[in-house]
């Protein structure tokens, strides 16, 4: 009702040309209303989203979640960020014996390197790897050891998700 009233008096007070303008601002939708976005494709339906994974357990049981979620959604199209860091170091090595995480039927390394080929990328705490005396040599290949101003910059991205474990 406010919005007729206002035409309404504008229709009054001001020339046909300045009414159209205000009535333009009127109708024009506001950068707060949502834009209708066409949806992802039904083998990407996650193609719009982002999701950091930080895991610093070295408990199979509990990292391999974090990671098969991870792997799960960046297969389907999400932007995905593992941040490991203390004892979950070790999934990443490049060496080293590793249980795998029954759930999934895999090593977390081949977890990772799987989520990598569907471009996720894997973080490596460099204050955990400067304390094991590890450096990027140690870890898969296209890991990279941050700062935790990059883990910062990452996880405050807008439209973030953060999952721990």
């Amino acid at each position: 009702m406010k919005h007729l009233l206002f035409i309404l008096l504008t229709l009054f007070a001001f020339n046909v040309s300045s009414s159209a303008k205000a009535f333009d601002l009127i109708v024009t939708p506001s950068h707060d209303e949502e834009e209708v976005k066409t949806p992802p494709p039904a083998d990407k339906p996650l193609l719009d989203k982002k999701l950091l994974v930080v895991v610093s357990s070295g408990e199979i049981e509990k990292a391999g979640m974090g990671l098969t979620l991870g792997l799960s959604a960046a297969k389907k199209g999400a932007k995905v960020s593992f941040v490991l860091g203390a004892k979950a170091l070790s999934f990443a090595k490049e060496q080293g014996k590793q249980h795998t995480f029954l759930a999934k039927g895999m090593t977390p390394r081949a977890i990772l390197q799987e989520a990598q080929k569907h471009h996720a990328t894997i973080m490596i705490c460099g204050m955990c790897a400067k304390a094991l005396d590890l450096g990027e040599k140690d870890f898969i290949e296209g890991t990279k050891i941050v700062t935790s101003k990059t883990i910062f910059k990452t996880m405050y991205e807008e439209g973030m998700k953060t999952l721990s474990f």
